[in-house]
């Protein structure tokens, strides 16, 4: 019986051409379309492609040198072209263009990087340089990370010192002890940071835009598909059919379980068809590992159909189902970063990202695109399974019939 109710929700929605229109010929054509026009924002040329960069540099300091001279103009100068300006400057060249962004190290940061106190290096970008700005973005945080990390080694290091009275001689007059220390283990630092946020950087642009979008269009559609089961469990709801059902045979348990795997076979057999279509016909390569696809699909599926069950408990009509799935869906794409790239997104939202399963599903399927094994995307079906109970505890404990 279990069985009999889970397949015989499949055989309707499948029979239903609008619903096979929507759950399989849009997320289709949404990926062509999108593929090719936003293929520029994921072509790897042009994230590498050499630009200017502007500096503004109102600190006196080793460090600010050190990061202006040894990590942007010698380590960086196959990524970029730098050259210090002052703050009107540099408010010019952004208004004209001329760069796509400025960096703007703040008054005494070597001084408060010597004292232990927090520092920001800030930068400001005009609306043309967003990706070459997280370029930018990733080298700097790159260097601040690594620098507070080696000077916490030369902090470590000159309290030895101090302990046990080692001598230690400052090889240029008038920096501290720790910054002469930090100054040796920042020449090791500098090439591997930056060897680092350049292997990074490639690996975001790994990714061509059709691949991007056939997992983010995927898993948004696996959604609507669970959407259009949760609509007829509540058309069934409405029109009395599920009470004369639990009526008739099964208890409550079988119904919710059999309808809960009703929505699973729906999402999990529209997910086998896009990914062998756009597999044969877009080319697009869902990684070596088929067990790791295989479980993130599962765990995919798993919590879109979680998710149908929480629309179909909280929903009174079948129009009420229908709006709360699309303004979730829809809310859930949006943030989690499928309609425009997630590394083009403010730091803000790429936090946000992290409460949708949408994140989480197709950045496992993006690390197996990556050439990524299974276990590599354990931890993120974990997260969906995780969210998936949720839903589905909610969902039960308010399901009527």
């Amino acid at each position: 019986m279990l069985f009999h109710i889970a397949l015989k929700d499949l055989k309707v929605v499948f029979r239903d051409k609008k619903a096979m229109a929507i759950m399989l010929v849009m997320p289709i054509l949404i990926v062509l379309i999108l593929g090719f026009g936003l293929g520029w924002a994921f072509n790897s040329e042009l994230a590498i492609q050499k630009f200017t960069l502007g500096v503004v540099n109102h600190d006196d300091g080793l460090m600010s040198q050190v990061f202006i001279n040894q990590v942007l103009r010698e380590n960086m100068s196959k990524m970029f072209t730098t050259f210090v300006v002052d703050e009107t400057e540099a408010e010019e060249i952004l208004k004209d263009k001329v760069v796509p962004c400025v960096i703007v190290i703040p008054q005494d940061f070597s001084k408060s990087i010597e004292e232990n106190k927090p520092v920001q290096i800030n930068i400001q970008s005009n609306d043309d340089g967003q990706i070459k700005s997280a370029v930018v973005r990733s080298v700097t945080e790159g260097f601040a990370q690594n620098l507070s990390l080696g000077y916490a080694g030369a902090f470590a290091a000159s309290d030895v010192f101090a302990k046990y009275k080692i001598p230690f001689k400052v090889p240029i007059e008038g920096i501290s002890q720790s910054t002469a220390i930090m100054s040796e283990i920042q020449k090791k630092l500098g090439g591997e940071m930056i060897k680092f946020e350049q292997k990074e950087q490639q690996k975001e642009k790994n990714l061509s835009a059709m691949e991007y979008y056939s997992a983010a269009m995927l898993v948004m559609f696996l959604l609507f598909g669970a959407s259009m089961g949760t609509k007829l469990i509540v058309e069934e709801r409405e029109n009395s059919t599920l009470g004369r059902v639990m009526s008739a045979r099964p208890g409550k348990f079988t119904l919710i379980t059999g309808k809960f795997l009703g929505l699973m076979f729906i999402c999990l057999t529209q997910a086998g068809i896009l990914i062998l279509f756009t597999r044969i016909f877009y080319g697009v390569g869902w990684g070596a590992s088929l067990a790791g696809i295989f479980l993130i699909t599962l765990s995919s599926v798993f919590a879109a159909a979680a998710f149908g069950m929480f629309i179909a408990a909280i929903a009174k009509t079948p129009k009420a189902a229908d709006a709360l799935s699309q303004l979730f869906i829809q809310t859930f794409t949006v943030l989690g970063g499928g309609m425009w790239p997630i590394y083009l997104m403010p730091d803000t939202m790429k936090t946000i990202a992290r409460f949708t399963l949408n994140w989480w599903a197709f950045k496992g399927y993006h690390e197996l695109m990556l050439g990524m094994n299974l276990s590599t995307v354990l931890p993120y079906c974990g997260i969906l399974i995780f969210m998936g109970l949720i839903y589905l505890g909610a969902g039960v404990l308010r399901f009527r019939v």
